[in-house]
């Protein structure tokens, strides 16, 4: 009998498996999508319960026409908003996590990885971008537009960083990027598993959420790194910032609701919404992923529930 191969630690690395498939699984490196291939007119832009506008009183008198552009604007406002996560929030704490300042892993296998993900997340803004192109067209929505700062997470980012500089600022930074990448795929997976919306947008956003799979091992990894290398009050503001960081992520988004409700000629106003969001419970994130490194780093699962 022939006795079972030791597996070499080097072959144990997260990180080692990682970026050895990497060729093979993420979508950059996958034939480009045929967008307008996928494209049906006839169906929805995005799935009406994830909407909240059309929750509020006077949505039901809408004619079927101003709730196709409503979703379809809604579609447009979800690649904007995942466009702003990835721009205003990941890429700015990977290239952090690139300079020596930084106490994280820094191996060739973390620096590769950290390579990747930068590659895959400039990749996913342009796979954003050319959705939003083909609806913006097919749609008639050319004027249909949102600011990265109109976001709850990315104020959130901002309101967590004010007054601070130096180290402490790059840390809340990191932890934000942590509670982003170690919840999303929950997020994604609600369009991505949508069957009775337009292909275009399920495939596109399947095709996110794979990657996104592998991401949440990258930032668990170095921001563990990162964690085990900090003072005690470091380690304080990295866990309260990223309590911060997952209260932001289920904020509720109040000013481009009021756009998406206005292409279909709806006229509502923040309060509203407001009103709507508090009286409902707070949109489910899939925090396995983030749990694994708060158990392996000792850290009580409390933190997530402060974050809901």
């Amino acid at each position: 009998m022939v006795a079972a191969r030791e597996v070499p630690e080097y072959e144990r690395d997260l990180l080692v498996q990682l970026t050895l498939r990497w060729g093979k699984r993420v979508a950059v490196k996958k034939d480009e999508l045929d967008l307008d291939g996928h494209f049906d007119a006839a169906l929805p832009d995005f799935p009406e319960h994830l909407v909240p506008v059309l929750g509020l009183p006077g949505a039901d008198r809408l004619d079927r026409d101003a709730r196709s552009r409503i979703l379809s604007a809604a579609w447009i406002a979800y690649n904007a908003k995942t466009a702003a996560i990835e721009d205003e929030i990941i890429l700015p704490a990977c290239r952090l996590m690139l300079q020596e300042r930084i106490p994280v892993r820094r191996d060739d296998i973390a620096v590769d990885a950290l390579h990747q993900t930068i590659i895959d997340e400039h990749y996913h803004i342009l796979m954003c971008h050319n959705a939003v192109g083909v609806t913006r067209r097919r749609r008639d929505l050319a004027d249909v537009r949102f600011a990265p700062g109109g976001w709850s997470v990315v104020q959130g980012l901002a309101a967590a960083r004010a007054g601070l500089s130096g180290f402490d600022r790059d840390i809340v930074g990191i932890a934000f990027s942590l509670a982003a990448e170690t919840t999303i795929s929950g997020f994604l997976s609600a369009l991505a598993t949508a069957q009775e919306i337009q292909p275009m947008n399920r495939i596109t956003t399947d095709l996110h959420r794979r990657d996104e799979s592998g991401h949440a091992v990258v930032f668990r990894e170095l921001c563990g790194s990162l964690y085990r290398n900090l003072d005690g009050a470091q380690q304080r503001t990295f866990r309260e910032a990223l309590v911060s960081g997952l209260t932001a992520f289920r904020s509720a988004d109040l000013d481009p609701w009021v756009t998406v409700a206005a292409q279909g000629g709806f006229g509502i106003d923040t309060g509203q919404l407001s009103e709507w969001a508090a009286s409902r419970p707070v949109p489910a994130r899939d925090t396995g992923p983030l749990q694994l490194l708060l158990d392996d780093l000792g850290i009580s699962r409390d933190l997530v529930v402060r974050g809901g």
